[in-house]
């Protein structure tokens, strides 16, 4: 289960960006094969529109890679100003400029998603820290990303975080992994240039992030593939809930409770403290030592930024999944959930919800709603006044075919845009063999 570099044999290859200059170059979904051919998409390797890994991430760079012309989107949470209310979900953007919402690109794509502010103390109106991100990346791959950020400048990190992976994985330098079957490492690579990210962004932005970081969990695939690849850091956590609404497959969460990672820390020069938890449970957190009671603890044992911890075994290097068995005939879904889904409900809780609702014919995005309803109502049954924020991502695991989103007028240019299905199809005629 667990990936290996070069596992993946059926990856059809990237194949960038698709311009198309000419009304005739698509006709409904089908392909005119002289005016698409291999050259000119390898040509594509060169155009100025895809990072490098070690570009900066900036509105510039990323609206260059998701542009109206590329045929490629992504859609994320969008970033509160200075406050947010309590209990406040947050609406989707989306990359490229487009006459539609967010919302309604991820629903024709059958995804469904909430990101919910919780509400720490009275009157809390500091803006939440969860966020997300989903994005077509180039070579019909898909990325789906939940991001946790903690510390008081948790919100920073995680908004950071949800834009700067798909915009990494979409660099050169991983594109090639990812041609070549090497997802693990593509994945390794993009999370250590995340970390990299976020010391230096922060330096420049003037963001104290010593005690301030983010979890994440993500699940990539490319169409028309069976495998898919799940990568995370931290207390976020996937889960896939086949048909019958069983539980084929868990990222394991990184906390001192994991003897492996309780070992590294340890060994890195952290101690473990204990208390009890409003569930019941003993509750460990990992501290430096001899500092207990003078620094923030952290309940996980991996994340992205944290720069205080990193020296003391809190990594940000991922723990990659690579997937085929579990996945069953393909009929179930994906779960990507915050802790703050996970901190009170059971993966099995979770997996009965969602398998009696699509019993019942209940349409996804209500089914994302009672969940995070039921998690809040958890949170207030344990915690009374205090509730975690609460971000889910519910995914088919059939891959969905849709068209890309409807360009906004002032970016058409008399440019045609081929439909999702027709950009796959261009995704296995330009594979290179």
């Amino acid at each position: 289960m667990k990936g290996n570099n070069g596992d993946v044999t059926e990856a059809s290859q990237d194949t960038s960006q698709y311009r198309l200059k000419s009304r005739r170059s698509f006709h409904g979904v089908g392909i005119d094969r002289e005016t698409v051919s291999k050259e000119a998409f390898h040509e594509q390797d060169k155009d100025e529109c895809f990072a490098d890994l070690q570009d900066e991430v900036s509105e510039q760079n990323l609206r260059r890679v998701w542009s109206s012309l590329s045929g490629l989107w992504l859609a994320h949470s969008s970033f509160p100003a200075a406050s947010e209310d309590p209990f406040h979900v947050r609406e989707v953007a989306l990359l490229p400029r487009s006459k539609e919402s967010g919302e309604s690109v991820l629903a024709r794509h059958k995804i469904a998603v909430r990101c919910c502010k919780g509400c720490k103390y009275p009157d809390d109106r500091a803006p939440g820290q969860d966020n997300f991100s989903c994005a077509r990346l180039p070579g019909g791959f898909r990325l789906h990303c939940v991001a946790d950020g903690h510390g008081e400048e948790g919100n920073w990190v995680s908004e950071r975080v949800v834009r700067a992976l798909p915009y990494f994985l979409s660099s050169r330098d991983c594109r090639k992994m990812l041609r070549d079957g090497a997802v693990e490492t593509a994945f390794t690579s993009a999370f250590e240039r995340l970390q990299e990210d976020i010391v230096s962004a922060s330096r420049e932005a003037g963001v104290n992030v010593q005690l301030s970081g983010t979890t994440v969990a993500c699940i990539l695939r490319q169409i028309h593939s069976p495998v898919v690849w799940v990568a995370s850091t931290g207390d976020s956590r996937v889960i896939h809930v086949c048909r019958d609404g069983s539980v084929s497959f868990s990222t394991q969460d990184h906390k001192p409770c994991n003897p492996s990672e309780r070992q590294r820390v340890i060994m890195s020069g952290c101690e473990i403290t204990t208390s009890d938890a409003a569930n019941g449970e003993v509750l460990e957190k990992i501290c430096l030592l001899g500092q207990r009671g003078k620094l923030p603890e952290l309940g996980f044992t991996r994340s992205i930024g944290d720069l205080m911890y990193k020296k003391y075994g809190v990594t940000a290097r991922p723990e990659v999944y690579k997937l085929e068995q579990e996945l069953g005939d393909g009929s179930g879904h994906f779960l990507l959930g915050s802790d703050g889904i996970w901190e009170f409900l059971s993966n099995e809780d979770v997996a009965e919800i969602v398998h009696r609702n699509l019993q019942a014919g209940v349409e996804k995005e209500t089914i994302v709603d009672e969940l995070v309803k039921v998690a809040e109502a958890k949170w207030k049954e344990h915690e009374f006044d205090y509730c975690d924020d609460i971000t889910l991502i519910m995914v088919p695991t059939r891959q969905v075919t849709a068209a890309p989103p409807a360009p906004d007028d002032s970016c058409l240019g008399g440019v045609v845009y081929a439909s999702e299905e027709c950009l796959a199809r261009v995704d296995r005629l330009c594979a290179i063999q």
